[in-house]
């Protein structure tokens, strides 16, 4: 008699899948949440739709956010994975706060955030951050800390240290991202593609990123993307001793400042600063530090593509 395992593991496998992926071919919903400022949704605070969902979660639900400006801190526990957080729009729906450190109590960037997602498998659409306490120092409007999180049509607004990515792989599609000083920074593994980076307020920096050590895989890259903005800037510093950025046939307008990068806190020797294809007023390199990378195209490939981030094809498995 045969065993009856064999067909008991792939009736399981089919039922799960079934989780993850309707007939259509985008990740299955299983439930749909709606936050409303005015009483005509489920709950009227971002917190109270998330506080919902259950410990250990592992089928998508999504919390939909109607327009308008919530100003509450948002945070995402480790333990709350699996969540799609939709606006009606990045100009329409704004979570809005205003921590930074050195407030009073308040001394440490980690707690700064208007929003903080912790769990993997996280997706955010339509919907913009800001941390609205102004040139005060690091006032963080995200922190993103789990893996295979994405953030499609979103903003990030904030003067310094306004978007942390601080570990993990993730993926950013047209959005737009508005700072002063390292206002992208942290150790993520990330692709930012067709994105806005805009600089405010004073000359600073676009990005500090965090890799340590020669065997880290993290790194920012920057695809198709435009810097602009009202004041000048340099496109990064090392805030880790083999910092690692890249911008790929991405629009840099006149704000970026000739030498375009400073070593900081790296080794010139490690650091891997990288411009491939890159164009408008502010991409001659004529003037950059000497230091700066150059990548093969199969080097440059192994970062621009985006099997970068998508292991195991997960960016496809979202909704």
């Amino acid at each position: 008699m045969k065993s009856p395992f064999p067909l008991f593991f792939v009736a399981v496998f089919v039922v799960a899948a079934l989780h993850v992926r309707n007939a259509g071919g985008a990740a299955y919903i299983s439930k749909t949440i709606n936050v409303d400022l005015n009483g005509r949704g489920d709950f009227k605070t971002i917190q109270e739709a998330i506080d919902s969902v259950p410990a250990n979660n592992s089928q998508w639900i999504r919390i939909h956010v109607s327009a308008g400006v919530y100003k509450e801190k948002v945070l995402i526990e480790d333990h709350q994975g699996f969540i799609l957080l939709e606006g009606d729009g990045r100009k329409s729906t704004v979570i809005e706060w205003g921590d930074y450190n050195g407030d009073p109590g308040n001394h440490d960037p980690l707690h700064s955030a208007t929003f903080t997602a912790r769990a993997d498998n996280f997706v955010a659409k339509y919907i913009t951050f800001k941390n609205s306490a102004g040139p005060v120092g690091q006032a963080v409007a995200a922190l993103l800390r789990g893996n295979y999180s994405a953030f499609y049509s979103c903003g990030f607004i904030g003067i310094q240290d306004t978007l942390y990515d601080q570990k993990g792989l993730h993926y950013f599609k047209d959005c737009y991202i508005e700072g002063a000083t390292d206002f992208i920074y942290g150790s993520g593994q990330s692709i930012y593609e067709c994105c806005t980076i805009y600089t405010v307020e004073r000359a600073g920096v676009v990005t500090a990123q965090g890799r340590q050590g020669p065997t880290e895989e993290n790194g920012f890259v920057f695809k198709k993307c435009v810097v602009n903005g009202t004041q000048k800037a340099s496109l990064g510093r090392a805030w880790g001793r083999y910092a690692r950025v890249i911008f790929h046939m991405t629009f840099m307008s006149d704000i970026v400042n000739p030498q375009g990068w400073d070593a900081w806190l790296g080794n010139i020797e490690y650091i891997s600063f990288v411009e491939s294809g890159c164009f408008g007023p502010g991409s001659n390199t004529s003037q950059r530090v000497k230091w700066m990378k150059t990548l093969s195209p199969s080097e440059l490939r192994k970062f621009t593509d985006i099997t970068y981030i998508d292991i195991g094809g997960w960016i496809g498995a979202q909704p």
